[in-house]
């Protein structure tokens, strides 16, 4: 163990886990004036050489679940936002408390979630514009495990309480019901047969940081399903499942769960993310698009839907509105234990 005898500003940070494994995790951070500073080597600083040590920082785990580590980053508020220092803390065994350093002065922290000995993305960071840059990418994406972040800027000030949440950048869209009323249609087969069921719109890259938050890069599925593309990602069924076969009057509550990056309202031209559902309907191909408005972070969609006449004939074309009845209720998401889908 290193020791400096530096006063400076002490940062708790007390990550929460519940027993159901939530993917927003609270975090309270105190800063207190002491005297002498610690940091252990269960972590690897690197702390800019003109850096006043003194401040520690504190964090302790109080159940042993993901993330397994957190890359924490300390930059100056001021001018280039300099890298000020970052330390990759590493989950311990059990409860326990680890440490890490930062200079004095206002700062703004950045945590995301990483994995543990893995320091090699961040040898080019070395100030708040680098890291701006960096992008998380679906094909690296775990629904069970995602990648977190949060940010927050602390003041200089002896003493204070700061809230930080960890949050992925993914929304959640679940499917809880669909049934089929063609009452009112000349149809001879009052039913639609699904085939399949996809997200389109897309981001497959996504940068979680910098002004106005994070935003959507690259896209997959633009207009319409790109098989050979979501087939090919670790977890297809982020955005793919198969169909539900008869959809008829009576409701039927698949409970099936899609995951994407978040793509929010106010940002420009950029395409609004949609559940289709595909399938025939008197043999006639046709596909449901349900647009989602605004899909933010850490948020699940859960939609019910009651298919009121012949979906729209490509599935970039929105229903019409006589189509489709939306109900819509959004939720804070939580992760769920995995199981198996066969493609």
């Amino acid at each position: 163990m290193s020791r400096r005898k530096n006063t400076g500003r002490t940062f708790h940070l007390h990550p929460v886990f519940s027993s159901f494994a939530t993917c927003r995790i609270s975090v309270a951070i105190t800063a207190f004036l002491q005297i002498p500073a610690f940091f252990s080597s269960c972590g690897h600083p690197l702390v800019s050489e003109d850096a006043p040590y003194g401040p520690q920082i504190y964090i302790q785990w109080t159940k042993n679940t993901t993330p397994e580590a957190i890359d924490l980053f300390f930059f100056d508020t001021l001018g280039a936002q300099k890298l000020d220092s970052y330390q990759q803390i590493q989950r311990p065994e059990g409860p326990a408390h680890v440490y890490g350093v930062s200079g004095t002065g206002a700062k703004r922290m950045v945590a995301l979630s990483g994995t543990a000995g893995v320091t090699d993305p961040w040898l080019d960071i070395n100030n708040y514009g680098n890291l701006c840059k960096k992008t998380f990418r679906l094909e690296e994406e775990n629904p069970y495990a995602p990648h977190l972040v949060a940010e927050g800027l602390l003041a200089d000030a002896a003493s204070r309480t700061y809230p930080l949440n960890l949050q992925p950048m993914l929304s959640q869209i679940r499917l809880v019901s669909v049934s089929c009323d063609f009452s009112a249609r000349p149809y001879r087969d009052p039913s639609f047969h699904c085939t399949k069921i996809y997200l389109t719109n897309v981001a497959t890259e996504y940068k979680p940081l910098g002004p106005g938050g994070g935003h959507p890069v690259s896209w997959i599925n633009a207009g319409c399903l790109d098989s050979v593309a979501t087939r090919a990602l670790p977890h297809p069924e982020l955005l793919l499942r198969p169909g539900l076969g008869r959809v008829v009057l009576e409701r039927q509550f698949p409970n099936l769960l899609f995951s994407c990056y978040a793509n929010p309202e106010g940002q420009g031209d950029i395409p609004r993310t949609r559940l289709v559902l595909e399938g025939t309907v008197d043999g006639i191909l046709c596909y449901y698009p349900i647009e989602i408005a605004s899909l933010e972070p850490a948020r699940e969609y859960q939609i019910s839907l009651t298919l009121k006449r012949m979906g729209s004939s490509d599935p970039d074309i929105p229903v019409r509105s006589d189509a489709v009845l939306v109900e819509t209720q959004t939720v804070p998401w939580q992760t769920r234990e995995p199981y198996t889908v066969t493609f």
